[in-house]
């Protein structure tokens, strides 16, 4: 009888993050080669903005090496890895929780399988494309966070509740804006009628969300106003937009990377797929953050919307089992 699609899967994910944390580790030897430096302005408290304000992952990464007798780049390369593996593994138990994949059959959730693997695959490609520390562990907090949002948990409410808004403060000290735009979404689809279909209740829900907002963006005040206020931007100029219209070389990987998401977005927008509440959710803040990326980042980092990316794989894969896997009606 044939098995489910978990233990192969659970395999190949692991491997690719290996593979990924490989090939990681030796792109941070090459900059560290180039640069010994690299990141310590950060820890000293001397980097420009708004790196200066993105502490969680350096500073942590600078501690283990302090405590564990490695250098910065190896402690870099082990939290990549172990953020890869809970951003899969939590990606993967959300697909498998769903509706979609769920009603599929086994043979739907094998292609749904197969289809979150290859997005895993295509996106963490793209890891070492413009390389930050906070790419991965950023894709950790929101995998965590969209578990939340869509599976019930032992502890009920409390427990989601608490989660949420812990991750929020994490995340706050590794992107702040990226924590913004997930609960800024969050609040939007508490708007429709599907935000009643959260874990949560709805009012509890966007009462959650308002607090994670708050929070951030003190924290992000506090950074800026207190801890580092020397920290600016110097030369760089914070508006981008004209910039990236204005090179089209920025397109190419832009267009690439982007290419499942802008898929799954037309599927939902136009009720190909009816998404669940956690999806619609990240989905929206998605969206929110790349509006706030094509006008003050630059498009052609894609790894800055990587962790968004990353956390729609499951959506995408349930929109392409329900898109392609459609039982024909009986006649």
């Amino acid at each position: 009888m044939m098995q489910g699609p978990k233990r192969v899967v659970s395999i190949l994910l692991s491997l690719i993050v290996l593979s990924a944390g490989y090939l990681d580790y030796w792109s941070y030897s090459q900059t560290f080669y180039k640069a010994p430096g690299t990141w310590m302005d950060v820890v000293a408290g001397t980097a420009g903005a708004p790196n200066q304000y993105r502490i969680g992952v350096i500073d942590t990464a600078y501690f283990l090496a302090q405590h564990l007798h490695l250098a910065l780049r190896h402690t870099l390369a082990m939290i990549d890895v172990v953020a890869g593996l809970v951003a899969v593994f939590t990606l993967f138990l959300v697909l498998r929780r769903s509706t979609a994949y769920r009603e599929a059959g086994l043979a739907g959730q094998w292609f749904g399988a197969a289809a979150f693997t290859v997005l895993v695959q295509f996106y963490v490609a793209w890891l070492i494309w413009y390389q930050r520390p906070e790419t991965l562990p950023t894709a950790a907090i929101l995998s965590l966070a969209l578990l939340l949002l869509a599976v019930p948990l032992r502890g009920g409410a409390g427990t989601a509740v608490c989660g949420l808004l812990l991750l929020a403060v994490a995340q706050a000290f590794v992107r702040s804006d990226v924590a913004f735009a997930l609960h800024a979404g969050i609040l939007v689809v508490c708007l429709t009628p599907l935000g009643r279909r959260f874990v949560l209740p709805r009012g509890l829900q966007m009462g959650t969300s308002l607090v994670a907002v708050a929070m951030v963006v003190g924290i992000q005040f506090w950074l800026m106003r207190r801890v580092f206020p020397a920290a600016s931007y110097g030369d760089t100029p914070v508006f981008q937009l004209f910039l990236n219209l204005r090179e089209p070389s920025g397109w190419i990987p832009f267009l690439l990377f982007m290419a499942p998401v802008g898929w799954t977005f037309a599927m939902v927008v136009r009720r190909r797929h009816e998404a669940e509440a956690a999806g619609a959710g990240m989905l929206t803040g998605a969206v929110i953050f790349l509006g706030m990326w094509v006008v003050v980042g630059r498009i052609q980092e894609v790894r800055i919307f990587l962790p968004f990316a990353l956390t729609l794989a499951p959506l995408t894969a349930e929109v392409m089992i329900t898109r392609f896997l459609v039982k024909p009606s009986l006649s």
